[in-house]
C-alpha cells in the first residue's frame, strides 16, 4: 500500500474516489449521541450534507482530482423508460487524464424537508485531456417523491441539482412542476 499511496501522492496515479460522508468543520458540526438506553433522533433527515446548520470542513462527495472536469448544459432526454431522464456532457478541460464522479441530488422546495437529496452517482471512464463522456440519470417516481404520513409517498415538484460534490453544484434543471400521490 506504500507504493499505491505515494504513486497517488506523487501523481503517477490520478485519485478519483470521493467523500461517502461530510467531514465536519469542528465538533459543534456533529450530531451528538443520546444518553441513556432512550435515544431520539431529533435530527431526523437533516444529518450530514442534508443539515444547513452543520459547516462542512470537506462536504459529502468532495475529491480530488490532478485534472479539470467542465459540466456540460443539462437537458431533459426521452431515451429512458424512468420518469424523468436527464443527461450532460462531462469534459476534461484539465492537462491530465483523470475519472470524474458525477452526483445528482434532488431539491424539494419546502421547509420541512432537506434541500438535496442524494439520487445518484456516475464516475466517468477515464477520460484523456479534451475528451469528454456524455451522462446519464434515469430518477424513478419515488426519487422526485416526499412520504406523508397520511397520503403516502407524494411526487413533488423537485429540480435537479448536478455536481462534483454537495457544495459544488454545476447545474440545475427543473424535473417535475406538479404533484401527485401515490401509495
Amino acid at each position: 500500500t506504500g507504493t499505491a499511496w505515494a504513486n497517488v501522492l506523487f501523481g503517477v496515479t490520478e485519485p478519483a474516489g470521493k467523500l461517502p460522508i461530510m467531514l465536519p468543520s469542528s465538533e459543534a458540526d456533529t450530531i451528538h449521541p443520546g444518553k441513556g438506553a432512550h435515544v431520539e433522533y431529533a435530527e431526523g433527515l437533516f444529518t450530514s450534507y442534508r443539515s444547513q446548520n452543520l459547516k462542512a470542513a470537506f462536504p459529502f462527495g468532495h475529491g480530488m482530482t490532478y485534472t479539470i472536469f467542465e459540466y456540460g448544459q443539462l437537458h431533459r432526454s426521452s431515451s429512458c423508460m424512468a420518469v424523468a431522464c436527464v443527461q450532460l456532457a462531462v469534459a476534461n478541460v484539465g492537462s491530465r487524464r483523470g475519472q470524474e464522479v458525477v452526483q445528482a441530488y434532488v431539491g424539494f422546495n419546502l421547509t420541512d424537508f432537506p434541500a438535496l437529496m442524494l439520487r445518484g452517482f456516475h464516475k466517468t471512464r477515464l477520460l484523456a485531456p479534451g475528451e469528454s463522456e456524455v451522462v446519464h440519470f434515469e430518477l424513478a417516481q419515488r426519487d422526485l417523491s416526499v412520504f406523508d404520513a397520511n397520503a403516502g409517498w407524494v411526487q413533488k415538484a423537485a429540480q435537479l441539482h448536478v455536481g462534483a460534490s454537495s457544495s459544488d453544484i454545476r447545474r440545475v434543471i427543473t424535473l417535475a412542476d406538479t404533484q401527485s400521490v401515490y401509495i
